[in-house]
This record gives structure tokens, sequence and C-alpha cells, in this order.
């Protein structure tokens, strides 16, 4: 029977020593650190961090210029590694086409590259729609939806692609508070259905508390903090309690996540 939920264990990602530059501009410098198998880690800084980028080169979309990323234990530069490694980037703008429903949407990757015969992508499509709750939704176009059921068909394409790994670039971003929450729960719940190695970039400071197991805090492509939310939001720099003062109180129980 075909699933979303893929037969092949989440993998670990780690950067050595990650510098990208372009032209005279360094992005990133000299990142290093380490995400464990089916576990959620967190991305986190203000804009122009150099975060996005960063993502990109996670998932080999960009090579770095020093350093490396390793996928398992291959290079995630190397073509070669995701014909052996199911990953998935939910982008942040969705990048959904308007001209075709929420079903096509889904399904246009595995028929567009062959990946399956109709009825399995069928039936991988409407298992996706069902996790995120969105089987009304399959013939409607992605311009009759709100922004947050949007972001949801994202994840849900991302899905049909049984990945081993799935990233998230700003997942929450123009959402309000409540759906922003709702996103954020979504990404718990498929980390603990589908034991999917998560990687999450993002501004939001409720998200890392609530759903993190670990995370970084990048300011200028560098790395200023690691740990768990808590370790960093509570770390004594004042550059850091500057960057979460306005949004979140440490003392509060909700960043003591339960596993």
């Amino acid at each position: 029977m075909s699933s979303v939920r893929s037969e092949k264990k989440s993998i670990s990602v780690t950067a050595e020593g990650v510098g990208v530059r372009f032209g005279e501009a360094q992005v990133i410098s000299d990142v290093s650190f380490s995400v464990k198998e089916g576990e959620i880690f967190v991305i986190m800084g203000p804009s122009g961090s150099g975060k996005s980028v960063l993502l990109r080169t996670l998932i080999g979309l960009l090579k770095p210029t020093d350093g490396r990323v390793l996928i398992g234990d291959m290079d995630a530069s190397d073509p070669l590694t995701h014909h052996k490694v199911k990953t998935a980037l939910v982008f942040q703008a969705g990048a959904l086409f308007n001209s075709m429903s929420v079903f096509d949407n889904l399904a246009f990757y595995p028929r567009e590259h062959r990946l399956a015969k109709e009825p399995e992508i069928r039936e991988k499509v409407e298992e996706a729609l069902e996790m995120l709750s969105l089987k009304e939704a399959a013939d409607k176009i992605p311009a009759e939806l709100s922004g947050g059921m949007r972001k949801r068909v994202a994840i849900a394409r991302s899905l049909v692609m049984e990945p081993q790994l799935l990233l998230y670039d700003e997942p929450t971003s123009e959402l309000d508070p409540t759906m922003a929450a709702t996103i954020s729960e979504v990404i718990a719940t498929l980390r603990e259905e589908l034991n999917v190695t998560s990687i999450v970039v993002s501004h939001d400071r409720d998200l890392a508390a609530n759903i993190s197991d670990r995370m970084i805090l990048l300011k200028n492509g560098t790395i200023r903090a690691t740990g768990t939310a808590e370790e960093v939001m509570g770390t004594k720099s004042e550059e850091i309690e500057e960057f979460f003062r306005p949004e979140i109180d440490i003392e509060n129980p909700r960043f003591r996540r339960q596993n």
C-alpha cells in the first residue's frame, strides 16, 4: 500500500565550518552544528542574518565557499546525494501554482518526474491532504485559500515526496499569532508521526520556544548561541537578550517542551 510515511528512516545533517560568499560579501562565516535524526532544529535570527542562505546550503541548492555540509555521511552539494536521500523544502512564499487545484499542486512533481503510477500518486496526495486537514480544499485553487491554508498546502505537497529531511523557510511568516501557532503544531505533529528530521528557519520566537529540540541564533552570518530554546533564550548576553526581550519571557513554562 502506498503511503507518505516513508519506510526509510530520518537522517542527520552536519555543517562543518560552512562559509558562503557572494563576490566580496561574506554572508555565512564558519558555521558548524549537527542535527540529529528525527530532531526539530530551528535556525533563528533577525532579517538579513543569513538564515535562508544557510538553509539553501544545507539542502544543497548552494555550494559552500568554505567547509561542507553532510546529509548522513554524504555531501549535500553532490547531486547523487539527492538520489539516495529524500529531501523536501517548504518555501516561504509557498511556490504554489494558482492555475492548478490544490490536488494537482500536490501531484505535480511526482507526475512530472514519473515517480509513480497515477493510482499511487493519487493515494499519496489524498493521504497528505487528510494529514493536513485539507480534503475539503482539494478542488480549490490556492488563490481561494487563506494564508494559513496555503502554508498547509505547501507542507502537504512536501509530504508527497516522503521526505527523510524536511526543511521549512519561515513557515509562520505573514500569519496571525493563532494561525502561526497552528502551523507550529503541524510541524511538531508531522515530526512525531513521520519521524522526519526537520530544520526550520524562522524569526518566530514562540515557534522556537514551543517545538524546537535545539536551535541556533544566527546574526551577521555567524552563530551567536546554540542549545535548547531555554538555554539560548536564557544566555546572559546583551545582544541575545535584546533579540528575545520584545516577545518572550524565559520563565514561561511553555519553553519546557514535553518529549
